[in-house]
């Protein structure tokens, strides 16, 4: 974990930067959570729903939504998959959003199945990732977006 000016975030994890979304690949399976400058920039999650499990979704389909204090939106799939797991606590608990996001505050589980072409798109690699975040919040600091750190 690194900390990056208020924010604590996973360098070692592939980021759907567009989507606001972390992936942690293992095999043919991502998980995805929501990226901490998304979460932190929305205020708290009061809702959140999902499509079934065996639902297959092309990358940017809408796989569900969220409801937070300034944000109501789509949850647009960072990458082509089948959803094989949804997190029944995030449903139950969508501040965990916020107050977990790398641990018990994942969204769904998918099992990739463009992974080959569509991994390119995405920002990985431990420098690569600290200088995009700390471009993205002195960005957020600058709009009034995040509180000042």
């Amino acid at each position: 974990m690194k900390k990056i000016k208020n924010l604590s975030i996973r360098t070692d994890l592939f980021y759907a930067t567009e989507e606001g979304f972390w992936l942690d690949i293992s095999g043919n399976i991502a998980r995805i959570g929501m990226s901490p400058l998304v979460q932190e920039s929305t205020g708290s999650f009061v809702a959140v729903r999902f499509e079934e499990e065996g639902a297959s979704f092309a990358k940017g389909q809408s796989f569900g939504s969220v409801e937070a204090e300034k944000h109501v939106g789509h949850l647009k799939m960072p990458v082509s998959g089948t959803i094989v797991a949804v997190n029944e606590k995030v449903l139950e608990n969508p501040r965990l959003l916020n107050t977990d996001p790398y641990g018990s505050g994942w969204l769904a589980e998918i099992d990739l199945t463009n992974w080959d072409s569509e991994q390119s798109h995405l920002l990985s690699g431990e420098a690569e990732v600290e200088a995009w975040f700390e471009t993205e919040i002195e960005k957020y600091e600058d709009k009034g977006w995040l509180a000042e750190s």
